[in-house]
């Protein structure tokens, strides 16, 4: 039994061992490769934490420097002709110094504006060394020399409001040139500019709002310009008031505005209710309306000694607010002719702040000393 058995393995491993040697090379190979790549694992090559790092960031999309930025705005193609590049030369930076000596008239503005509309502060060069400069000073001085040149247009031509136009449709990111613009075309009283006006007053400046709204209102917008001047007033920028003043006398909406500036009285800002009250005065002595002169007094002088009581009086995003404002509330005493008001009128002038006040002060003691009444 033990031999039959061990002849019957000794014939499967003889089977076994001539289907290997029946088979092709590359069969053979195959396997062999097969095993190999069971036995050895592929290699990982292993990184440092800092080169992964610095691979991950190289893969992402980087902003370019300012200084790369700002290199490759000055870089830009000129859209501007030599002839046209000339113009510009010619004028260089003293259009910044003296515009008037350039601009005598709309017909000296023209050509120079018209090349400046080709382009911008990023691809024209006003003067020689204009595009080393960073990107910020470039768009301040090309800002200026166009508003410069626009302000030499008359809007009542065709030429003058079409460049005007022009302006107001394309140069939104200027704000002198853009605020300059929107005050000249008030005076085309042309009120198709009006839709365009309403776009320009979405600027979140204020000297363009302020203008917008103006021109709006002298063009018949009202219901569009007051509550933005309305807004500015309260604000502190107190030309709005003024904006609405003046233009109200025998229009529709004159009690409205009249009711703004009662309105006025009532804001936090002094400058804003020193202007209040003295176009309330006015309106009272014309008899437009009937108001409490003595009320109005009465905050004239609140106001003066609210800013008295300051040490100093700096300046605010509206400049010598408090400086403004009592050089209001003096010219409001003189037109009230109150003695009431001499004491107040004296702390101004005595005031070291209020020392280019002085002389206003005196005079004003000086003319309601001699006016008879309280």
């Amino acid at each position: 039994m033990k031999k039959i058995l061990f002849l019957v393995i000794a014939g499967i491993c003889f089977l076994t061992l001539s289907c290997q040697r029946s088979q092709p090379p590359e069969a053979k190979k195959e396997v062999q490769v097969q095993k190999e790549e069971i036995k050895q694992p592929p290699l990982v090559e292993s990184k440092s934490l800092d080169q992964t790092k610095r691979e991950v960031k190289e893969s992402i999309p980087q902003e370019p420097k300012k200084e790369e930025k700002e290199t490759s705005l000055a870089k830009q193609p000129s859209p501007l002709t030599e002839e046209e590049q000339k113009i510009v030369d010619e004028i260089g930076e003293n259009i910044l110094i003296a515009p008037t000596k350039y601009f005598e008239s709309q017909e000296d503005a023209v050509p120079y504006l018209k090349v400046l509309l080709k382009g911008d502060h990023r691809n024209i060069k006003l003067y020689k060394g204009f595009e080393a400069l960073g990107e910020d000073k470039r768009k301040e001085d090309y800002d200026e020399a166009m508003s410069k040149a626009v302000m030499a247009l008359n809007p009542r031509t065709k030429e003058g409001k079409q460049l005007i136009i022009e302006v107001l449709r394309t140069k939104r990111e200027y704000q002198s040139t853009l605020s300059e613009a929107a005050r000249a075309v008030r005076a085309s009283q042309d009120k198709s500019i009006i839709p365009l006006l309403r776009e320009v007053l979405k600027s979140s400046a204020t000297r363009v709002r302020l203008e917008a709204a103006g021109s709006l209102l002298a063009l018949g917008d009202a219901d569009t310009a007051l509550p933005v001047l309305d807004e500015l007033t309260r604000e502190g920028a107190t030309s709005a008031l003024g904006f609405i003043f003046h233009n109200m006398q025998g229009k529709e909406w004159e009690q409205r505005g009249i009711a703004l500036i009662k309105k006025a009285l009532t804001y936090e800002n002094n400058e804003s209710r020193a202007l209040a009250a003295l176009f309330l005065i006015g309106l009272t002595q014309r008899r437009v309306i009937k108001e409490d002169i003595r009320g109005i007094e009465d905050i004239l002088i609140n106001i003066s000694k609210d800013i008295l009581e300051k040490k100093s009086w700096p300046i605010t995003s509206h400049g010598y607010s408090d400086h403004r404002a009592l050089e209001t509330v003096i010219l409001a005493f003189w037109e009230l002719k109150s003695k009431k008001a001499i004491p107040v009128l004296r702390s101004i002038s005595e005031h070291p702040e209020a020392s280019y006040l002085k002389r206003r002060a005196e005079e004003a003691i000086k003319y309601l000393s001699k006016q008879g009444g309280a």
